[in-house]
């Protein structure tokens, strides 16, 4: 190694973008870029012309300049030994968007279009740089701020898969959010695939549980889904700041959960598989509406599953084992997360990832009610039968599943079993002391008889 490649070397580490790289990546991303003497007075790069190459400072001092559409001077910024140059335009394949010229004769290392697309793809942690770099760009003062026709004007989140961004319309007058998927997988054929199916997926899907998208934008290099701007909290932040649900908050959330992957599960020939129900994937508006969201790993069922999606701690073990699978694997999925709004804590906890599966194909999960003595019975029937290995023996009636779900305020006035009789009486204004006598017969009878019964007056 060359002197001025050992030094260059050393350089990267002090560079914010490649601080965080560990030494081997940052050696081998080093083997790629080459060197360039550029002479007093002349341009590193010129703006206007398309983005091939990004360039950082081993030594000299440049001048980079911004003009407006007038050809007036708006900023002006000189740039030292370490300074990176053009990189946003090589990452985004736009033309750049300043000129940079020589100050002084000045050394540069560069790296050409082709090698930087070839890093991304070998260097993951390079990717997620490139990404974070991107995002602090993004929906930031004299940075990018136009996706599409969409205004940017705020990150609002961050996942595995995508940055979120929210936008404006201005076509419609509405706030939306922008998805933005990560380089890493951006240059990935096969996570590109999934995520651009999100896309269609969700387009497929009319129902005031499931979030709405609204169209798919490529530009700078990546994808962006554009859906509906929600306003609340996805329901892994409320257990993170509230813990455990009451038993009534528990019902309303998986009563609309289910109401939603029931009407997804009739889409299409096969239906709609979401495949990675998790609380962070179920947001709850400021009305307390629930919203599905991130159809990510979402598909139609495979006959033959090679890998593992979604998150571990909630998936079935049908997908885990690799077997052909269902709709069925999600209301295992809501089984879990159900368990987890109650208790605060996933049935199955293990300290590796292999460990975690082999509990989630093999292990039995605790009884709810060591956690909850309080629970009623058909909700504790839900989690019991949804949680069922077997996908052959695991509840997947709706019709079942959504009586055992039903919200309280829905369920005062139904029988939950088929030995139990309900009773309504209506109370006109006035009438309260003749109908209590009534009441006090039919309690009485009951009590000779020795019939269990609740009673109960509502307002």
């Amino acid at each position: 190694m060359s002197d001025a490649t050992s030094n260059f070397v050393n350089l990267l580490s002090s560079i914010d973008i490649f601080a965080n790289l560990d030494k081997v990546t940052r050696k081998d991303i080093a083997k790629y870029f080459k060197i360039d003497r550029i002479m007093k007075g002349e341009k590193i790069i010129e703006s206007g012309k398309t983005a091939d190459r990004f360039f950082i400072i081993l030594n000299g001092n440049v001048e980079l300049k911004t003009s407006d559409l007038m050809g007036h001077t708006k900023r002006k910024i000189e740039l030292t030994d370490g300074s990176v140059i053009g990189e946003v335009g090589l990452l985004t394949n736009t033309p750049y968007t300043s000129d940079a010229i020589a100050l002084e004769n000045t050394v540069v290392f560069y790296l050409e279009r082709n090698e930087f697309k070839a890093l991304i793809q070998k260097h993951k942690s390079f990717a997620n740089t490139m990404t974070h770099l991107m995002s602090q760009r993004m929906a930031h003062e004299g940075g990018i701020n136009k996706v599409g026709r969409y205004t940017l004007t705020e990150k609002i989140g961050e996942g595995n898969m995508a940055t979120v961004f929210e936008g404006y319309d201005p076509m419609l007058d509405r706030h939306v959010a922008l998805k933005m998927l990560k380089y890493d997988l951006s240059h990935d054929e096969d996570f590109l695939s999934r995520f651009e199916q999100e896309a269609k997926v969700i387009a497929q899907l009319n129902h005031p549980n499931i979030v709405n998208v609204y169209e798919t934008v490529n530009e700078y290099s990546t994808s962006f889904i554009v859906m509906e701007r929600l306003r609340g909290k996805d329901l892994g932040q409320i257990l993170e700041e509230t813990g455990p649900l009451s038993i009534s908050d528990t019902r309303k959330i998986l009563y609309q959960v289910v109401c939603a992957l029931e009407y997804a599960h009739a889409q299409g020939e096969k239906g709609i598989i979401h495949r990675d129900i998790k609380p962070a994937n179920i947001f709850i508006d400021d009305q307390g509406q629930v919203k599905l969201t991130d159809f990510g790993v979402a598909k139609p069922p495979m006959d033959v599953v090679t890998t593992v999606l979604g998150t571990p701690k909630y998936l079935a073990p049908e997908i885990i084992k690799g077997e052909p699978f269902d709709g069925r694997a999600d209301i295992y999925s809501v089984g879990i997360m159900a368990f987890t709004m109650l208790s605060g804590m996933p049935p199955f906890t293990a300290k590796t990832l292999n460990e975690l599966l082999s509990l989630q194909v093999y292990g039995d999960p605790p009884d709810i009610k060591q956690y909850r003595p309080e629970i009623d019975k058909d909700l504790k029937n839900f989690i019991d039968s949804a949680l069922i290995k077997n996908p052959d023996e695991r509840i997947s009636d709706w019709e079942a599943i959504k009586a055992l779900l039903q919200p309280e305020a829905n369920r005062e006035l139904k029988p939950t079993d088929s030995d139990e009789i309900a009773f309504v009486t209506r109370l006109p204004n006035g009438s309260y002391e003749k109908t209590a006598r009534i009441i006090n017969k039919l309690k009485a009878l009951l009590d000779e008889e020795e019939i269990e019964h609740h009673i109960k007056v509502l307002k």
